[in-house]
């Protein structure tokens, strides 16, 4: 039993930081201990049924969060699988941005931007850990298109398939716009490279499990090289305690939901690695929320990007081949227009996204839930992702009365977008129905989405415990053996989505974890 037995590193949580990083210290030998409060994804029939996985909610996890915002409002119940997010998320892999590194300098900030910083670290710190990311989670791209793409070593070493029809469609309205539309760098298996699956080119890749394994998520990439290196994954296991002794992480306290008991472990190192809202939910019920200077901005500085949809409705059928068309994107106003119109600052970026099927869509907010699954074969969508400040405001804490099964507080969560970030998603929204109605639609809709997938910022890096709640690192100020290593670490939120990222961050930390791990394990002199 995982408890049974002293471990060198303790990893809570197995998406794209947890995984990364526990790749990285089995690499190097460590034993590590990964736990996990989902299970391994059935590769069934089940996998592509949109019953079984967003109406009957099949890998819903039992500890919910309650969101106060407007067009949220209730508790929110996130899916548990080995992998996190991976495994619905629509593998989209950019990188950022060499600007998105240094948002508070070279963007002049009005009051209202005063909590914008730059990153402790630049582009090219991350840049060499993008290149793994990129060759571990199989992404395919093409280089020297996209014209906000940072510089780069080498090209992809995969490449995407041809555009499906509803891509052509997307792509020649944007050149004809004089845009400059490129394909989505994709963590997908196109051309059957040895991994567990090659891609069918289905309907059903984002918001869905891969029955065939062909979208690289973690489970299916990284956790499995990880456990060849000795890594152990135990699934089903939810952590609820962080332990500390004489100012040091002593181990984690967890529920074994299969047995139906709780356990203690102990460790050398503590990685949390749980997503942005679950992480500060752990902190907070381990008592670091109470540690000055920087425990009072534990789960502060929430972010999840101010994304919508522009869905186009065309006379005739959009993608008569029945194929997987989520494959252009379109970065010119990621900076804002270069004529100075519209709101100042950066905006974000447009992207074709999958249509989803019928039973999807009618979950959807009116009138997209009515239209959309009778136009279904006459739709293309297209999605803005706008970058949103960090407010100081925008935080998780602990619910004051509520209780999960297991009689925990659970979190809730304070969000509010800023009017800079409408703004900009305003912007992107006119862009995107220029492009729609260059394509041939003959109406069109928006819609805001108000989901928590793109959760940032909760304990965010810096190089002043005043300011951050991580040093440049990801090592919690005050506590030598703790590393936070999610989406929680960003101190800005970018406009892309940030998977990659993520993973490319966690092997940065990962790798100086091996390299000071005398350091950063030796307990402090008397």
């Amino acid at each position: 039993m995982p408890s049974g037995k002293h471990w060198d590193a303790v990893i809570i949580g197995s998406g794209f930081g947890g995984s990364t990083v526990a790749f990285k210290l089995a690499e190097a030998g460590l034993e590590v201990l990964v736990l996990e409060k989902g299970r391994w994804v059935d590769r069934d029939e089940s996998a592509w049924d949109t019953r079984a996985i967003h109406l009957d909610r099949k890998y819903k996890g039992d500890t919910p969060y309650e969101s106060h915002e407007e067009r949220l409002k209730g508790l929110v119940y996130p899916n548990n699988t080995v992998g996190g997010s991976s495994v619905f998320y629509g593998a989209a892999s950019f990188r950022m941005r060499v600007d998105d590194f240094r948002r508070a300098t070279k963007f002049a900030r009005t009051d209202d931007e005063r909590h914008l910083v730059d990153w402790p670290i630049t582009y090219d710190d991350l840049a060499p850990f993008y290149d793994q990311a990129e060759r571990m989670l199989g992404v395919a791209g093409v280089s020297g298109v996209d014209p906000t793409e940072p510089p780069r070593a080498a090209d992809y070493d995969n490449r995407p398939p041809p555009y499906a029809s509803p891509s052509r469609r997307v792509a020649a309205a944007g050149k004809d716009l004089g845009l400059k539309p490129f394909p989505i760098p994709l963590a997908i298996n196109f051309n059957g490279n040895g991994r567990q699956g090659r891609c069918v080119r289905c309907l059903t890749c984002d918001l869905y499990p891969c029955k065939v394994g062909a979208k690289n998520d973690l489970s299916v990439t990284v956790l499995p090289e990880a456990v060849k290196r000795g890594a152990v994954v135990s699934p089903r296991c939810t952590a609820t305690r962080i332990s500390i002794k004489d100012g040091r992480v002593s181990g984690v306290t967890y529920r074994d939901e299969e047995a139906g008991r709780e356990c203690d472990v102990t460790a050398d190192l503590v990685v949390v690695s749980g997503g942005a809202i679950p992480s500060a939910r752990l902190l907070m019920m381990s008592g670091l929320g109470d540690i000055e200077p920087n425990g009072r901005l534990v789960g502060r500085y929430l972010m999840r990007h101010c994304s919508g949809i522009v869905a186009g409705f065309f006379p005739r059928k959009t993608n008569p081949e029945g194929v997987f068309h989520k494959q252009v994107a379109i970065t010119d106003f990621y900076f804002g227009r270069s004529d100075g119109k519209g709101p100042r600052g950066p905006w974000g970026m447009i992207q074709s996204l999958q249509v989803p099927p019928p039973d999807f869509i009618r979950t959807a907010p009116f009138p997209v839930n009515i239209i959309g699954p009778r136009s279904y074969y006459h739709n293309i969508f297209l999605m803005c992702i706008a970058e949103d400040i960090p407010q100081l405001e925008n935080r998780v804490e602990l619910h004051p009365e509520k209780l999960d099964a297991a009689g925990l507080p659970i979190a809730s969560v304070h969000y509010r977008h800023h009017r800079l970030d409408l703004a900009r998603r305003e912007a992107l929204y006119r862009e995107a129905r220029r492009v729609i109605r260059k394509a041939g639609a003959w109406a069109w809709v928006r819609m805001p989405i108000s989901t928590y997938s793109h959760a940032l910022g909760t304990c965010r890096m810096g190089v002043d415990p005043e300011q951050a709640v991580l040093d440049p690192t990801c090592r919690f100020f005050g506590l030598p053996n703790l590393y936070v290593v999610d989406a929680s670490f960003m101190p800005t939120a970018a406009a892309v989505n940030p998977s990659l990222t993520i993973a490319a961050n966690g092997l940065r930390v990962g790798d100086h974890i091996v390299r000071n791990w005398s350091e950063v394990t030796r307990p402090r002199a008397e």
